[in-house]
């Protein structure tokens, strides 16, 4: 048996495991997609099979992560103790490694000692930013949480922070509270149309721009914090010389990932079961190709398009096809991420020319390729990025 330790830096493949344990949540958030939510809850027999089958079988990636969802999971607390006994005291093929997300507003002391007592649980947390954008978005269930936001340092994991019309105009405050509570904001749009009108949308997204910019300033001011992927969008990729296809995803759906409802049914991942589709299937071809729309064909910063298969189904009822809704707010992420690396790399040509002067080895014809590489990626964003 072997467990695999939290936070690994191992860059293997894994199969994600969801065992989505409750279909219960104590939170009803505006924005989640899980709109068929039962007090519905897996049984040990369930999960215990579902562990025998993946940690047993020949095929597939050496090391599993088991993934502990809901709903709310922490709702069956008791029965993830149980899972976890039964797992770590097994003999198995794959090396495995647990997970949680929660809304972290049920975390008892008990719960707490329990997992002090077994760190090899990774756990996340969502936040949505300050306390006024957190409770409009999340049940008022703010203070609840920040009161067991130290507990949730310890794990150094980024917090999930979802991007809502009524957030826009406060995410740059939201995304600094974050890193003011010592925590790590990784925040994304929704795949939802949740914009309104053409003009609703077009005002949010000229906030949303002027937003990403104050957030541009304070990350230059800030240069140790971490930079959530909205403003660190792999630009470099854009003027890669390999060919991309839009057939390569960012989730292992159909392939390396597989979610078990509380009956025991399988799905290619949550997203795709009865508890947020009004058509849920359980079996997806993971060689699909995105078809469409011809505009996301076209798009010349398709590569850095995250886009999510159940969402298309529901949304564009094909895995095939994309959902659009969120790609003008993509756009403004890139150009952001592109004022925010040319002006990096003006504080970084500084430097370099001040270093170049004294020496000129191979370390500084590394920074010099670096610097034009990105150079190059910020002209093409400029003159190819538009709404």
């Amino acid at each position: 048996m072997i467990i695999l330790k939290r936070n690994s830096t191992n860059k293997e493949i894994e199969f994600n495991l969801t065992l989505l344990v409750t279909e219960d949540c104590n939170l009803r958030c505006r924005y989640c997609f899980e709109k068929n939510k039962r007090p519905t809850k897996m049984n040990f027999e369930v999960a215990k099979k579902t562990i025998d089958k993946y940690l047993m079988r020949e095929e597939g990636p050496t090391a599993v992560s088991i993934d502990f969802c809901g709903g709310e999971p922490l709702l069956e607390f008791e029965m993830i103790k149980k899972v976890f006994e039964y797992t770590v005291l097994g003999s198995w093929g794959k090396k495995f490694r647990f997970s949680l997300g929660t809304n972290g507003t049920i975390m008892t002391e008990e719960m707490k000692q329990w997992f002090i007592r077994h760190p090899c649980f990774q756990i996340s947390i969502s936040l949505d930013g300050t306390k006024e954008v957190h409770d409009h978005n999340r049940s008022g269930s703010y203070d609840t949480l920040i009161k067991n936001i130290d507990f949730f340092k310890q794990y150094d994991q980024s917090v999930k922070m979802t991007i809502s019309s009524f957030t826009i105009p406060r995410l740059a405050d939201s995304i600094i509270h974050i890193h003011e509570l010592g925590m790590k904001p990784e925040a994304n749009v929704v795949f939802e149309d949740v914009w309104g009108s053409t003009e609703e949308k077009n005002k949010l997204l000229y906030v949303y721009a002027k937003e990403l910019d104050k957030l541009v300033n304070f990350y230059l001011k800030n240069p140790e914090l971490n930079v959530p992927r909205l403003l660190s969008h792999r630009i470099d990729l854009l003027v890669s010389q390999y060919e991309y296809g839009l057939e390569e995803k960012f989730c292992g759906s159909g392939k390396y990932m597989c979610a078990v409802m509380p009956d025991g049914k399988e799905y290619p991942c949550h997203r795709f079961g009865p508890l947020g589709s009004k058509t849920p299937i359980q079996k997806m071809d993971p060689g699909q190709k995105i078809i469409g729309p011809t505009k996301c064909i076209e798009c010349g910063i398709r590569r850095l398009c995250h886009s999510c298969l159940g969402a298309n189904l529901e949304i564009c009822g094909s895995v095939n096809i994309r959902t659009t809704a969120h790609c003008e707010f993509l756009k403004l992420e890139v150009l952001a991420s592109a004022k925010l690396a040319a002006k990096r790399l003006e504080f970084q040509a500084e430097s370099f020319f001040s270093e170049a002067q004294q020496k000129f080895d191979e370390k500084i014809s590394s920074k010099f390729l670096q610097m034009k590489k990105f150079s190059k990626a910020i002209i093409w964003v400029q003159e190819n990025v538009h709404l």
